[in-house]
């Protein structure tokens, strides 16, 4: 008897459920999540108690400080023009923001201890405290926009998340590996549960970096100064100084 083909309805929900077991992948832990909160309301609290203290504390970048941008507009259109602007230029920004990023995670999950400094207080903390800062300096609703709008937050925070699963999956291997007496364990662990968090940290960063230019800067930009479409700003941007 010949064997059923699937139907295309079947091929459509399998490969749904293979995004959707993609997507929840990228989920953090609850205990994660929830150190998050902890110290993003810390940050918070801590600025609302004493806002000047927690400016001096936290550098604000160009959330906080004056973002000034030098633009030329080309005088005339290229493709070797455009390669140098987007590649070269900006391009190369992501990517040194991207490393930069990456190589401080590796540095927090496989040391453990710099995860408070540099994750807990540094990122979560100092994002409470400027989201207070923000809505302090230009109010409730063009904070919240300015803050909401910077989209390569949410993939920077989330990565940041998973580092600390990461982190506890890594070790929490070792440790399994030990008890057990099995190097079988620790290679699975590996392979099975650290390796795929390393994978989606590494696309959270990376999208994070390209959003962080390609996005934000314009985004805060453009509620901070005299608008500038986004096409006009990127192809004549020169530097950015904050």
């Amino acid at each position: 008897m010949r064997k059923k083909m699937p139907s295309w309805m079947n091929v459509s929900m399998n490969n749904g459920k293979r995004l959707k077991s993609f997507l929840m992948g990228f989920a953090p832990s609850k205990y994660s999540s929830f150190i998050f909160m902890l110290f993003f309301l810390g940050g918070f609290l801590y600025a609302f108690l004493d806002p000047v203290r927690a400016q001096s504390t936290f550098y604000g970048g160009f959330f906080l400080n004056e973002l000034t941008a030098q633009i030329f507009p080309p005088s005339e259109f290229s493709f070797q023009y455009l390669l140098n602007q987007f590649v070269f230029f900006l391009g190369k920004t992501s990517w040194g923001i991207f490393f930069n990023n990456l190589m401080v995670s590796l540095e927090c999950i496989f040391s453990g201890f710099l995860i408070i400094p540099i994750i807990l207080i540094d990122l979560f903390g100092f994002l409470g405290s400027v989201f207070y800062l923000l809505i302090m300096k230009w109010g409730i609703v063009k904070g919240v926009f300015l803050f909401a709008g910077s989209f390569h937050l949410i993939f920077e925070v989330l990565a940041a998340i998973l580092v600390i699963d990461a982190f506890i999956s890594f070790y929490g291997t070792i440790i399994n590996s030990v008890r057990k007496k099995s190097l079988k364990t620790f290679t699975g662990g590996v392979l099975n549960k650290f390796v795929p968090l390393m994978l989606r940290i590494i696309i959270l960063l990376f999208i994070a970096a390209l959003l962080e230019v390609f996005w934000s800067t314009w985004w805060v930009y453009i509620l901070t100064h005299p608008y500038i479409p986004w096409i006009d700003f990127y192809i004549g941007v020169y530097s950015c100084v904050y």
